[in-house]
């Protein structure tokens, strides 16, 4: 996939401020996706850790990421399926089970300065108290 200029210029931009806050992330320009490696997971889910995903819009920043994606296999600690859990989804290559995550968009707000607005690192940030409680 060929990202446009104005999108890899903001994805550079926003690479050092990912990783501070999170240094296990990555971000895929290729795929167009971030993913954090080894999320340690609290009791009551089938797995300790997961792997994490999700998808960058093509209009980033202005269209919000949407939706977050785990390892295919995580289920509850009792086998059962997760609730808003939507099923297995193709990414960069791999299999991941998405979970429903989604900012209003009157309640997100990126600056032309990434720090100073919303961003990637915060989107992970709210996407992953997803896995705060396991239900």
């Amino acid at each position: 996939m060929s990202v446009p200029d104005r999108l890899a210029e903001r994805l550079a931009q926003e690479e050092e401020l990912l990783r501070q806050a999170f240094p296990n992330a990555t971000i895929d320009r290729e795929a167009l996706v971030v993913s954090l490696r080894d999320h340690p997971l609290p009791a009551g889910w089938s797995h300790a850790d997961t792997d994490v995903l999700f998808a960058i819009p093509v209009n980033y920043p202005a269209g919000q990421p949407d939706n977050i994606c785990a390892r295919p296999d995580l289920t509850l600690a009792d086998g059962a399926m997760p609730g808003n859990s939507q099923g297995i989804q193709q990414h960069a290559g791999r299999s991941w089970l998405q979970f429903s995550y989604h900012i209003d968009p009157n309640d997100w707000h990126p600056h032309v300065e990434p720090a100073q607005g919303n961003n990637l690192a915060d989107y992970l940030a709210g996407a992953l108290s997803r896995f705060e409680e396991a239900s």
